[in-house]
Order: structure tokens, then sequence, then C-alpha cells
């Protein structure tokens, strides 16, 4: 068989062809959609598993404690401490989190929890657990071969045995990390019982601070008492050292008549006496010679106010008086005058008195000035003597000094000592640990694990992921076709178009998307189907065209219309034969009017051209029934179909034969054998595999060929795919 393509012969049986890769997501995660059930009853199924699982564990109880690494530094006395604090760091805090997990802590943490609380730890205990089937299984081999029997320990190994158990145990139970980058410390235990969780957490704290402080208060006891030590014995240096100072300066005394204190100090008094000598013998001398100059110059009488007395004083003022009584009697008389002469006389003796007075006084000044020297000479002799004396004392008390030195030297040791032994005194009263607890081990509630909700709930996400993973598998191994490609591969029939998805309620609503977007998807998916028919030929013989599809619901009514409406928009005459007698879709729509119909027609009761109605006001003219009648596919024959449609090629260009689905009703194999063309229509990720090669084989069994398949109901976000028309174009 050929096709009018004039291709060669079309293949008899599926082609295998590459398996194309591409995946239809929307219509895998459609199909997902639809299996929701599936992946419902996994995620169910596994939840319930979980919860069975989590039924079947012990639950552990888990308290946590917290406490910080104190960063400040609480100074309380002055001065450098015993015990240093310690200073934080990465290393520091790594080292106490080692500390933490040491068997000597550990130890001493079981202890107090067997103090306070005896038996409490047997639940760690290995050897009082329940022996599991391994155990069992090796203590039923060894009384098979008589090795069974345990020899009998004494209490010391039996309890040093159970410390080592607890240990490695309590280590595996307690997990001790660092918060985050802060100073903090968290010490969690997780057990089968709340309260020995809160009491093996809260022991670990307490004994932690505890060894800390004890720490500190050992180191501050041995620092004290080995001041207390160092204190008496430098308090027996430093009275030695005094006693050899006291004896030293005692032979100093003896031997230099004074000590150094006292000749030091005369040196000093005498020092200043000859400087306030010195400064009065230069005055006394200044104003003896002032005087000896002022009476060589001009006499006694130029000497003024440099002698100061009572007589002087007088004296001068009754010699101004006589010199003035002799002025008011110069003016009338002259020195001849008795009066006068008596007044001069007086100024004489005047005079004289005040020489003798001046004389005296110039012999006091010349007496003070020898005294003064003399004064300063005994002064400076005393000076050097005093000095003699000082170096000759200076010389004998090295010594003294080198010995007192070394007293004070050990005095302000022993006084630094004993303020420090003081300070220890006090520190150990003040002495407190580096850490302290900043959240405090509590009862746990409930459990912290298993957690039954979270376990549920992670049982429900697992299996919903296996169930989508099952659907998934499913949807990728489908029976539908995903892409055209797929179709072409399966059935080795080429595509001749797809025809996109659209929401059409009517054929109507369908002619009327190509008639206002003549340029749209539709009608250039349309329009490529009319041109791989060869529809639009000018010197094409006219021909009949059935469309035909494996199922119903596939699109065949409303792609036979576009083409009759799509070839007549090429200058086309078209006629539509709807063979579809059970639902006659096209006159149930439209309700055209109708003098005669097709089944006037099969009946003989009127011509092929009577029964058509040419009044569509689609662009085409139809032959169908006027209303549905299942009883016209008995009635339907090959030969009166063939005779039909030839007589309606003398007619029109193309006519278009609508048909029932293949595998639903027996007469459409009558319809594919009476037309010049077939086409199969298959809708888009609908059609199932199986059907449409059922429908293949039943044409191929009666000996027709198919001239392309169209796929319908295109999904064209596909727009890889390049059977779809591109719109961006």
């Amino acid at each position: 068989m050929t096709d009018i393509f004039d291709r060669g012969a079309m293949p008899s049986s599926r082609m295998t062809a590459q398996t194309w890769d591409a995946v239809d997501l929307r219509a895998m995660l459609r199909g997902i959609w639809g299996d929701k059930l599936i992946i419902a009853g996994a995620a169910i199924l596994c939840a319930v598993l979980a919860m069975l699982a989590v039924s079947q564990v012990t639950p552990q109880y888990r308290s946590m404690a917290q406490v910080l690494l104190d960063t400040r530094d609480h100074q309380v006395l002055t001065g450098e401490k015993v015990s240093a604090d310690t200073k934080l760091s990465d290393q520091v805090v790594a080292s106490e989190i080692s500390i933490l997990r040491s068997n000597t802590l550990i130890e001493a943490v079981i202890g107090q929890i067997d103090a306070e609380h005896p038996g409490a730890l047997d639940l760690l205990d290995p050897a009082t657990a329940e022996p599991g089937p391994v155990a069992r299984l090796k203590g039923g081999i060894k009384g098979l071969l008589g090795k069974g029997s345990v020899d009998t320990e004494s209490a010391e190994n039996a309890a040093r045995n159970r410390m080592e158990r607890l240990t490695w145990a309590v280590r595996k139970a307690v997990e001790v990390w660092r918060d985050g980058k802060a100073y903090v410390i968290a010490i969690q235990a997780e057990t089968p019982d709340p309260f020995l969780s809160q009491q093996l957490a809260s022991a670990m704290t307490d004994q932690y601070i505890a060894q800390q402080l004890e720490g500190r208060r050992n180191s501050s006891t041995r620092a004290a008492e080995w001041i207390e030590e160092r204190v008496a014995d430098l308090r027996r240096e430093v009275e030695t050292a005094e006693a050899r100072v006291e004896d030293y300066r005692a032979r100093s005394v003896s031997t230099n008549g004074a000590s150094d204190d006292i000749i030091s100090r005369r040196m000093v008094s005498l020092n200043d006496e000859l400087v306030a000598a010195r400064v009065a013998r230069v005055a006394a001398e200044a104003s003896f010679s002032e005087v000896q100059r002022l009476i060589s110059e001009g006499g006694y009488d130029r000497l003024g106010n440099m002698f100061t007395s009572d007589a002087i004083g007088d004296l001068s003022k009754r010699r101004l008086e006589l010199m003035a009584s002799d002025a008011q009697w110069a003016q009338n008389y002259d020195t001849s005058h008795p009066e006068r002469r008596k007044i001069a006389r007086q100024l004489e003796e005047v005079n004289r008195a005040l020489q003798v007075e001046f004389e005296r006084g110039l012999d006091t000044q010349r007496n003070d000035l020898q005294i003064a020297r003399l004064r300063e000479q005994t002064l400076r002799e005393s000076l050097n003597e005093t000095e003699e004396q000082f170096l000759a004392v200076s010389r004998s008390s090295i010594g003294l000094r080198q010995l007192e030195r070394q007293a004070e030297a050990a005095r302000k040791l022993y006084t630094d000592l004993l303020d420090r032994y003081a300070e220890t005194r006090t520190q150990q009263l003040l002495d407190q640990s580096d850490a302290r607890v900043i959240e405090r081990a509590t009862i746990p509630t409930s459990p912290a694990a298993p957690r039954p909700k979270l376990m549920v709930t992670i049982g429900l996400f697992a299996g919903a992921l296996i169930g989508f993973g099952i659907v998934a598998v499913r949807q990728l191994s489908t029976r539908l076709y995903r892409t055209p490609a797929d179709l072409a591969n399966d059935t080795g029939v080429p595509i001749l178009t797809a025809i996109p998805e659209r929401d059409w309620v009517s054929t109507a609503r369908a002619l009327r998307d190509i008639e206002t977007d003549p340029m749209g998807p539709v009608a250039e998916s349309v329009r490529k189907l009319r041109n791989a028919l060869a529809l639009t030929g000018e010197d094409s013989e006219p021909q009949s065209i059935a469309l035909l599809s494996p199922l119903q619901a596939e699109g065949k009514t409303t792609t036979t219309v576009l083409l009759a409406r799509m070839t007549e928009m090429a200058d086309k005459l078209v006629c539509i034969v709807d063979c579809d007698f059970r639902k006659n879709s096209i006159q149930q729509e439209n309700r055209f009017a109708m003098q005669h119909d097709l089944d006037d027609l099969m009946h003989g009761e009127c011509s092929v051209l009577d029964a058509l109605c040419t009044d569509t006001g689609m662009g085409f003219d139809l032959l169908a029934a006027r209303d549905c009648n299942p009883q016209l596919a008995d009635r339907l024959t090959a030969n009166w179909l063939e005779d039909t449609l030839t007589e309606l090629k003398q007619y029109y260009d193309v006519v278009l034969v609508n048909c029932p689905p293949m595998l639903a009703v027996a007469d459409t194999l009558l319809v594919a054998q009476a037309v010049d063309q077939r086409v199969m229509l298959m809708r888009h990720n609908s059609t199932p595999r199986m059907a449409v090669r059922r429908s293949l084989s039943l044409l191929e069994h009666h000996g027709l060929d198919v001239s392309g398949q169209v796929v319908t109901h295109a999904d064209i976000d596909l727009k890889s795919d390049e059977y779809f028309y591109q719109h961006a174009y």
C-alpha cells in the first residue's frame, strides 16, 4: 500500500524507533494527581510502621544543665591573687570539657549519686541488664562446654569492676559540648529514667564546680602555710638586723662623743650662723666706710641721719631753732648786736656738743665692725672643727649605713609578706569557682527519644516520597502517549499536525476561534492538516476523507468542522457527511432546518442534492440525519456509502466524513472502506497506546492504509516539539 504522498509502502506493524528522552511534566503531574491515593496509602502505611517501630524502642529521657566559664574578675582585695583567674580561650574551654569527661570527675559523680540515691545507677550497669539473644546464646554454649561456672570475686574487686562499668556507662550516657562561640558548656544526660538523667546532669555540674573550688582552696592553703613559715623566718632576721644597727650606733657614740645626726644638725646650724655673721660684717663695713667718706668730704655736717640718737636729735633741733632766731635778728641788726652775739655763742656750744656725739657714734660703729669680724672668724673656726668631726663620724658610720640598709630591706620584705599572708588568709574565705551554673538540670516530663510525633511525621513524608516515586515510575512508564514524537515512533505513522488544547463547548465556538484569530495556533494547526492532505491544489481531484479515532471524545467532530471551514477558506467546496448516527453531534448542536435528510436518502425518498443542507452558515454543506437514529447503522453499507460519496464528489471538491469511534462501534470500518483517505485522531495524554495499536491493526486487517495521524487536545506549552505551532514566529 502507498499513501497519497507517494512515500512508498506503509509499515504493516509497529516501527522500532529511537527512544525519546523528553518528559511531559504537566501530563506527568496530572497523572501523579490522578494516582494521589497511592501516595496517600504509602504515606499512611509508612506512618503506621514508624509508630509500631517507635512502640518497640525503650524511651530515653534527656536532661541538660549549663555552666558558664565566667570571664569577669571579681576583685575583692587589691594585689595579685595566690591562685590566678583562668584566662579564657578556645583551648581553655576544650580543656574544661575534657575535665568534665574525665574518669576522676565521673567517679566522683558516681560516688555522690550512690551516697544520695543508692541503687539509682544500677539501671546503667551492664551487669544488671537483661542478657540479649547473643549473650544468652554464648551462655548456653559455655554451659554445654562446661565453662559456665563463675569465679567468686572479692568485694574490693567487685566494687572496682562496678566503678569501671559505670564510668564507661556514664560517659556514654552524658554528652558535653560547647554552646556555640560563648563560654558556656552544656552537659546533657540521656537515660531510660527521667530522675536519673536529672541526677547525672546535676551531679556533673556540682562535682565540676566543687573540684574547681577545692583546687583553689588547696592552692590558697598551701600558699598561706608557706608564707606563714617565711614570715617567722623574716621576723627573726629583722630582729637580728635591728640589734646589729643599735649595737653599732652605740659604739659610734661612745667613740665620737655624738652621733652623726647630732653633728649633722650642729653643722647646719653653724653654717647658717656663719652666713648671718658674714652678712652683718659686710653691712658694718659698708656703713663705716660711708661715714668716713662723708666726714672726709664735709665734716660732721655731712653725716645727716647716718647717726640717730635722742641727744643728736635734740641738739639738731636746738641748732635749727638758734639758726632761725639769728636769721630773724639779722634782718634788722648786724653781727655786733648783743642778741646776735649771744645766739652765736649758743650755736657754737651746740655744734661742739654735736661733734662730740658724732665722734661717739663713729667709735660705736668702729667697735661693732670689729665685733662682727671677730664673730665671723669664730664661727668659721667652729664650722671647720664640726666638719672635721662629721667627716670622722661619716668614715666610721659606713658600716652602720650598710647594716641599716640590710635591716630596712629585711623589714620591708617582712612587712610585705605579712600583708600578703593576711590577704591570702582572707582569700581563702572569698575563693570562688571560675564556673557557675546558669541552667539547672530539671526532671524531663516527656521522653526525648524516640519522638512518636516526629517519627510518624517522618514516616508520612517518607511514605509520601515512596508513593510519589512509585507513581512517577508509573507515569514515566505510562500506557499513554506523552508527545507526538512518541506516537510517531510507536506506530510508524507520520504526525500531520497537533491541534492545541482549548476549552471549546461547541463546534461554533471552535469556528469562531479560527475566524477571530486566523493566524493563531488553532488555525495554523488545521491549515497544516489541510495542506498535508493536499486539499488546496487547483488540479487536485475531488476526494473523500474520514477522520477516525479509537475512542470517543477525542475531537473528531470538532476537527472535521474546523478542517471543512479551513478548506472552504481556500476556495474549495466542502461537504460534511455525518455518519455518527448515535450522536449526530453537528445537527444536534445547530438544529438546521432540513426538508430531507440522510435517513430519507438511505430510504430512497430523495436525491443526494435534496438531502443536503446547504444553508448552514458555516461555509460548508451538511449531509446528516435530522435526529439521532442508531438504526441507520444497520442499513449502512460500504457500497452505498461509496456510491453516495462518488456522487457528492461531482459537486464538491472535498467530502469529509464524520465517524463514530472505531473500537466502540462496528460501522466505522464500513466508512473507512468507502473513503479515499483515512486520518487517525488521538487525544494527547489520554488515548491508551493499546487502543491506537488495535485501531491501526483493524485497518491493516481490512487492507486500509492511514494517511497520517492528528494529535488533538495537545498541550500548547510543549513548544519544543516540532509539531506545535510557534506563536512567536
